[in-house]
């Protein structure tokens, strides 16, 4: 059996990703990380809004991103030594661990990045070194196909490979360096294998992400339902909003209900109304917010797991010490150029 048909028949092996929704800790550190992110982004927002300070806006969201992908990462950290068998690391190392990761990340997008562009850049050369007279044709007939297979290939590779095996290799602790390698590798030797497991995880978050929200919306729908007869829910959105100066409770769509209202915006018998029932109003719609902040990151941590296993089956056991060095010979050879360009500028 060929490499690339065991790498296909191997691809179920995407499965135990589901598991992921049980890894407790793993659930509180990136929900608690995003939780930092919405009050912090909240603070911020309030302040600009306050001032009307752009800056304050900018602030804000660059601090939630940073509390966002924190989370994101330190839970990747996290399922990655429950995928490997590694000892589990304690709470505040995971979110250490997850930032640190976060820079990584970021430098690695950006070279891949520069990388793309770098060989765009080449296609687009011999593109016009096709335009000379006579032989231009013919360099066209074998530059055109080959371009055309390099460009599909690095867009497959951009989709389906680079963030699952960059970042699982970030979250198992390597540098910067061995993670761009292990993508090379993989985009040379197993890039069928990944991209077929990759759409194997895609069903499952489809499958997992139609029970979940299944068991969401039909328990908020019933168990709001119950919440009209017992508590006397009001959560007619015209009433909150002018509990926090909306002043929206006249002028259009004054006349339309809301949950626990009758079509004509009345409050149905036995209901709350007004500042009376604003404040379980205003804890339902607390309580569905997180639900639905739960439903997400549950189908993060399936993500997550599932492009740990994608990095353990595929790219773990890939020897990369070629690859790295050439980068590195590569990236010296960058820097003694630059730093040449540099002294014949200051010499003239």
């Amino acid at each position: 059996m060929s490499a690339v048909s065991s790498q296909v028949r191997d691809a179920g092996a995407i499965l135990p990703a589901v598991d992921a929704i049980t890894n407790t800790k793993a659930l509180s550190v990136e929900f608690v990380a995003m939780a930092v992110g919405v009050a912090l982004f909240g603070l911020f927002a309030s302040m600009g809004m306050s001032s009307m300070s752009f800056s304050a806006f900018g602030l804000a969201f660059l601090l939630f991103l940073i509390c966002a992908g924190t989370g994101f990462n330190a839970a990747g950290v996290v399922l990655m030594d429950e995928a490997s068998g590694a000892s589990s690391r304690s709470f505040t190392d995971a979110l250490l661990a997850g930032l640190f990761a976060l820079g990584k990340a970021i430098v690695v997008m950006i070279l891949a990045g520069l990388a793309f562009l770098g060989i765009v850049l080449a296609v687009a050369l011999l593109l016009w070194i096709c335009k000379i007279p006579v032989i231009g044709p013919v360099l066209f007939f074998i530059v055109f196909p080959l371009s055309a297979v390099t460009i599909g290939v690095l867009f497959v590779a951009f989709a389906f490979v680079l963030a699952p095996i960059a970042s699982a290799a970030i979250w198992s602790g390597e540098s910067i360096g061995t993670a761009l390698a292990r993508v090379a590798m993989v985009i040379r030797k197993r890039l069928v294998g990944v991209v077929v497991r990759a759409c194997v995880l895609f069903v499952l978050l489809i499958v997992t992400a139609m029970v979940l929200w299944w068991i969401a919306l039909s328990g908020t729908l019933t168990a709001g339902s119950l919440s009209l007869g017992i508590v006397g829910v009001d959560t007619n959105l015209m009433s909150l909003t002018s509990m926090f100066g909306g002043g929206f409770d006249s002028g259009y769509g004054s006349s339309y209900g809301g949950y626990g209202r009758t079509p004509r915006g009345m409050p149905m018998p036995g209901m709350k109304s007004g500042a009376s029932s604003g404040g379980y109003g205003v804890a339902m719609l607390v309580g569905i917010g997180l639900i639905m902040a739960a439903v997400g990151t549950l189908l993060s941590l399936v993500l997550k797991k599932g492009w740990c296993l994608i990095y353990l089956q595929t790219a773990k056991d890939l020897d990369v010490s070629a690859v790295e060095a050439e980068m590195q010979a590569k990236l010296a050879q960058v820097r003694a150029q630059a730093q040449a360009a540099r002294e014949r500028v200051q010499q003239q």
